[in-house]
């Protein structure tokens, strides 16, 4: 579930806040290449850090643990919270840098041109007849089938007989 800006001003200090301002969906298109490392950096250890306090403020409420400062966490949801943002927002630049990649890697529209026109020519040279002669045409099937009457010269004839002899 995304968040709304004002959410995230509550959840966030400022210099994470700006780090996830960063990876939405307009700005993420101005960072360059050479920053989306660092980036992803950052953010990675913003959220392992939020991800172990969670965990920490989590064993501190249910007794697990000592409590780090004066009193034990009563809960940890904000912090839970902070750390799914910024795996939101990591997510995001990891989609950007293989967006970027598989862009780089794309043919371009040059190659895949000549690509067409040779398949095209390929297709065209095999659909062309190798002279300009007709072909035998169809061949004849003997039937190996015997007649029903066991007469192989007559067929037919006995059930023919049958039924002219007999009322219907």
């Amino acid at each position: 579930m995304s968040l709304s800006t004002k959410q995230l001003e509550r959840l966030l200090d400022k210099s994470e806040f700006d780090l996830v301002a960063r990876t939405r969906s307009r700005a993420i298109g101005d960072v360059p290449d050479a920053d989306l490392p660092d980036l992803a950096k950052t953010l990675r250890e913003r959220r392992d850090k939020a991800r172990d306090r969670a965990r920490r403020q989590r064993r501190e409420f249910r007794g697990k643990v000592a409590p780090q400062g004066t009193e034990a966490a009563s809960d940890n949801s904000g912090t839970k919270a902070k750390a799914d943002a910024l795996t939101v927002a990591l997510k995001r630049v990891g989609a950007e840098q293989t967006r970027r990649t598989e862009k780089l890697h794309q043919p371009s529209q040059r190659s895949l041109a000549r690509k067409a026109l040779a398949l095209k020519q390929r297709q065209q040279a095999a659909q062309r007849p190798t002279s300009r002669t007709a072909d035998t045409g169809m061949k004849s099937v003997t039937t190996r089938k015997t007649a029903k009457s066991g007469a192989l010269d007559h067929g037919g004839q006995r059930s023919a007989m049958h039924r002219s002899k007999f009322a219907r």
